[in-house]
């Protein structure tokens, strides 16, 4: 009697853990809360021959009623120079107003206000391809 009930028992455990592992094993579809979007705002400046990189989601954004937060990842065969160049010039077309500028050996950023928004660029060279990063961010204390 005792080795049934320890058979039963037994039995019982392994049918709980196989019911465990194949609901930890369902796929849950995402919902769109959950996946990420990089999707571009208009007035982020990209120079031409950079491509945004998301495919392992390097960039991300959000906006929700006038808030924004991003970052954007892009990478191409274009100059160090000439893209924070185009940056430069084309930024205040949009009416971003430039707050910071630093050029170093390693990377160039640059930073650019505009009303509650901040957008900072970063430049540098990496694994033969510039790369430009952008964060986005909402400052409320800039009201």
């Amino acid at each position: 009697m005792n080795g049934s009930l320890a058979c039963r028992a037994a039995l019982a455990g392994s049918a709980l853990f196989a019911c465990v592992l194949g609901l930890a094993a369902c796929a849950v579809e995402p919902d769109e809360s959950t996946t990420v979007q990089a999707v571009q705002f208009q007035d982020v400046v990209v120079p031409d021959g950079l491509r945004i990189r998301d495919g392992q989601h390097q960039s991300y954004s959000r906006e929700e009623a006038g808030w924004r937060h991003a970052r954007f990842e892009y990478a191409g065969q274009v100059e160090v120079t000439t893209a924070a160049d185009y940056v430069r010039e084309r930024m205040p077309q949009h009416g971003w107003s430039k707050a910071q500028d630093e050029a170093a050996e390693a990377a160039t950023k640059i930073r650019f206000e505009r009303g509650i928004y901040r957008a900072e660029y970063t430049f540098a060279r990496s694994d033969g391809a510039t790369v430009m990063v952008v964060d986005y961010t909402t400052d409320y204390t800039r009201r």
